[in-house]
């Protein structure tokens, strides 16, 4: 399968407690990487290949604001440029690896794996939920062996939840109501939908510390913010202000059938509440879990045809469509091929 994930746009990489004084390793985009952070607290991204005799530097040690092949000793500095080669004086011309532009805002590592004069035009997406006070936030990484777009595509429609998930929703509410609106942008989708007045369910009400009995009004969201950031709101309303929760996802293809998913939880109330937290990301990480091993039966069933087949479409694909369509053109547009028509499924 060739890829179908465009390269001029940031990802993430790592999360911040990730890098440290030991090389990390990583598959991002199909390109062997290693990141690592200098004493200056710096962080570093090159291509996990020595330019002798690629052996993963990854596999290597740090020396200083270095990093050492395991293999014969060759050094690089931050800039990917050889420094040192133990078996000889002098430093062959032209000897480097080459490196990536990061830009690190906690928890998240962006880094730019496309044409490197591109990356200064753009800037990795903003996520205020995890860094401004009145939330909390936890997180969790997951390894999906399952196409990018269809993560995006499943969590764009959340209509599954009545045959994947229907015990967390909503006493009452047995579908969800259709999508008041989908917006769509160059690079970005996002859509709107509010529930009628329902009781809490039990997470919600654990969740929350609000009574189980009053009836309350919610609003779910979804934003397609670009093809490596998903981030789905579910507020309840109430006198005192909404309840919001978050589920903020990084989306990093490793290969076409292969993703990183940098998962994050948010929540606006009780943010001094260790417990509170801890709940909602047992409770969102065993949905998440649950939406992996599908969508990866999913990938492997599409696998299996040879082809990706075009499936049917309805009124709930709206988001998930058009947020496909934003990626192929991306795509499209590096390549210099006409975008191609959005199909219902995410496999090729």
């Amino acid at each position: 399968m060739s890829p179908n994930y465009p390269y001029n746009c940031w990802y993430v990489g790592a999360t911040s407690d990730e890098i440290g004084s030991q090389p990390l390793g990583r598959r991002l985009l199909g390109r062997p990487v290693v990141l690592y952070r200098a004493p200056s607290g710096e962080v570093v991204a090159m291509e996990d290949r020595c330019a002798h005799r690629a052996y993963p530097l990854s596999a290597g040690r740090l020396d200083g604001d270095r990093i050492v092949c395991g293999y014969h000793g060759i050094a690089y500095d931050t800039q990917g440029q050889c420094v040192h080669v133990p078996s000889q004086e002098n430093v062959p011309v032209g000897a480097r690896v080459r490196t990536y532009p990061v830009i690190e805002r906690a928890p998240f590592v962006w880094i730019w794996l496309g044409q490197p004069g591109a990356a200064a035009l753009r800037t990795p997406p903003a996520t205020p939920w995890l860094v401004e006070p009145g939330w909390a936030s936890q997180g969790e990484m997951l390894h999906v062996e399952a196409n990018y777009l269809l993560l995006h595509e499943h969590y764009l429609d959340l209509t599954n939840v009545y045959a994947m998930h229907a015990a967390n929703m909503p006493p009452g509410i047995d579908r969800l109501p259709s999508l008041d609106e989908v917006e769509v942008s160059e690079m970005s989708v996002s859509y709107t939908r509010a529930l009628p007045p329902a009781p809490l369910a039990d997470w919600e009400a654990e969740a929350t510390g609000l009574p189980h009995g009053p009836e309350y009004h919610r609003r779910e969201q979804g934003f397609f913010v670009s093809p490596a950031l998903h981030v789905q709101k579910w507020a309840i309303d109430t006198d005192a202000g909404a309840f919001e929760q978050l589920r903020i996802h990084g989306f990093t293809p490793e290969s076409p059938t292969m993703t990183h998913v940098f998962l994050r939880i948010a929540h606006n109330y009780q943010t001094d509440r260790a417990l509170v937290s801890a709940h909602l990301r047992h409770f969102f990480l065993d949905m998440t879990r649950r939406d992996a091993a599908l969508l990866e039966v999913v990938q492997r069933q599409l696998a299996e045809d040879g082809e990706p087949r075009r499936g049917i479409n309805v009124k709930a694909d709206r988001a998930g469509l058009r947020a496909r369509r934003v990626a192929q053109a991306m795509v499209a547009e590096e390549s210099g091929r006409p975008a191609l028509r959005a199909v219902a499924t995410a496999g090729g």
